[in-house]
């Protein structure tokens, strides 16, 4: 645990310092310990987990928590989180990721079946760009009805199939030295971009 000297001593480090070279700064001074808790001291899933901050639980086991969100997209919108402080999805164990899906997927039978939903979304934002604005990885289940303003939309882009080769293969899973994109079989002409199914 950070003592209240070394507090004061990051303290007066950071003064000064925009919010992104404060970032910086922490990551340059702490080690990867006492970095973690400082987020799980600042993470509101975390402070939830710990019932320092209120939250309308729909679930909770050894390893997840389920809440209402405070700032719903819709009503019903629920938010899905490990207890354990991880940051991005990529990071968690892939059994853990299996059951929180598991698990989002009956919260998202639940709320389309008790709130007479027409529909849910079922998302991870990854990132900040990607609109996480917490460094906990959180599940959203919300749920969809006609007209409801909820907008995931997005304009498409034109891509060539080689373009979309090229893509695939910088995007190389555990075995990296096989391509994952072989020649298209095709018998007639290419089918044209506009034609093509995504």
């Amino acid at each position: 645990m950070l003592s209240e000297e070394r507090i004061r001593e990051l303290r007066g480090q950071l003064q000064g310092l925009s919010p992104e070279e404060q970032q910086a700064k922490l990551q340059e001074l702490l080690t990867p310990e006492e970095l973690k808790e400082i987020q799980q001291q600042q993470c509101p899933f975390c402070l939830i987990k710990e019932g320092k901050i209120e939250a309308i639980k729909i679930y909770e086991d050894d390893f997840f928590i389920a809440v209402l969100d405070i700032n719903p997209a819709a009503k019903g919108h629920v938010v899905l989180f490990p207890k354990e402080h991880i940051s991005f999805l990529a990071l968690m164990d892939d059994t853990l990721v299996g059951q929180m899906f598991i698990l989002a997927n009956r919260i998202s039978k639940a709320v389309y079946d008790g709130l007479k939903a027409e529909g849910t979304n079922i998302f991870v934002a990854n990132g900040q760009i990607a609109g996480q604005n917490v460094d906990h990885v959180i599940v959203h289940i919300i749920p969809r009805y006609k007209d409801d303003k909820v907008n995931f939309g997005w304009e498409s882009l034109k891509i060539s199939n080689e373009e979309l080769k090229e893509i695939a293969n910088k995007i190389l899973l555990p075995k990296e030295e096989e391509k994952i994109v072989e020649e298209p079989k095709v018998e007639e002409e290419d089918i044209d971009i506009e034609e093509r199914i995504p």
